[in-house]
C-alpha cells in the first residue's frame, strides 16, 4: 500500500519535473517515516502573506511542497510549518559576521543542528542554498549543505531523514556567510548615511561594539544596523577592491 508520503513525493516530483531515477526508494520512506510525517497541506494564501510579511518569495520546490503537505517530520521537523519557518537564530560566531543577513530563515530543526535556507540569491545553476548552523558542544561550524532545496530534499528522503551531514566523508558546499557576500547583492546604503558611514566602516571592521559606535557618532540604532550591513558584506584584503 502506497504511504502518504510516497504518494505526496510522487506528485512534488511530478511537479518539478524531477527525473524518475531520483525518486526516493519507497522501502526507506516506509522504514524511517512514520504515519505523521505529512500534514494537511498550507494554502497559497497563507504562503503569500508569509512572502508578504517578510519580503522574500519561498523556492519553487519548498513552496510546492508546503502545498502539498505544510511541513515534514520524523520524530522532528524536518521541514517546519509554514507558521514556524522564521528569522534564523545564531548559535555561534561566524568570521566577520556582526548582523546576519535578513534572508536567512530557519526551515527545520530535526535535532544536532538547525537546517536553514538563505534566500538572498540563488546558487550559480541551482537555487537558494541550504546550510546547517553549526554547533559548538558537537565541533561543528555553519556550513553549506545543498545548492539548493530540491537538491536537500531529494538526498534527505533518500537518506530516510537522516542528518547525512553529519556523516564523516560529507564535503559541504563552503560556508554560508562566505557564499553570502560572494553572490548576493550588497545592501544598499540612502544617501543621507554615505558621509557617517565613511567614519563607521572601521570602527565596524575593528570589532568595536556597537554600543560604542553609538556614543561615539549619535546614530540611531536603525541607521548603525543598515551602515553595518553594508560594510560588512565586502570581504577584507584584496578582494574588497
Amino acid at each position: 500500500m502506497t504511504s502518504p508520503l510516497e504518494r505526496l513525493t510522487d506528485c512534488w516530483m511530478a511537479w518539478g519535473g524531477v527525473a524518475p531515477g531520483l525518486r526516493p526508494d519507497p522501502r526507506t520512506l516506509g522504514r524511517w517515516f512514520g504515519p505523521d510525517a505529512v500534514r494537511p497541506a498550507a494554502s497559497p494564501d497563507e504562503l503569500a502573506a508569509w512572502e508578504h510579511r517578510h519580503g522574500f518569495h519561498l523556492p519553487p520546490g519548498l513552496r510546492a511542497w508546503l502545498l502539498l503537505s505544510n511541513g515534514l517530520y520524523r520524530d522532528a521537523p524536518l521541514i517546519h510549518p509554514i507558521s514556524a519557518i522564521g528569522p534564523m537564530v545564531l548559535f555561534g560566531p561566524m568570521d566577520e559576521l556582526r548582523i546576519q543577513p535578513e534572508s536567512w530563515f530557519e526551515l527545520g530543526n530535526p535535532n544536532v543542528e538547525t537546517v536553514c535556507v538563505d534566500l538572498g540569491y540563488r546558487w550559480p545553476d541551482g537555487g537558494c542554498p541550504i546550510f546547517v548552523s553549526g554547533d559548538e558542544e558537537a565541533g561543528t561550524k555553519p556550513r553549506i549543505v545543498a545548492r539548493s532545496f530540491e537538491e536537500w530534499f531529494l538526498r534527505l528522503l533518500a537518506r530516510g531523514g537522516r542528518e547525512y551531514w553529519l556523516d564523516p566523508d560529507f564535503v559541504p558546499f563552503g560556508a554560508p556567510w562566505d557564499a553570502h557576500r560572494r553572490h548576493a547583492p550588497r545592501p544598499s546604503l540612502p544617501t543621507p548615511l554615505r558621509a557617517i558611514a565613511a567614519e563607521v566602516g572601521p570602527l565596524v571592521l575593528a570589532g568595536v561594539a556597537e554600543r560604542e559606535i553609538v556614543a561615539r557618532t549619535g546614530l540611531n540604532h536603525d541607521d548603525l544596523e543598515t551602515i553595518i550591513r553594508h560594510v560588512q558584506h565586502v570581504p577584507p584584503g584584496p578582494a574588497s577592491s
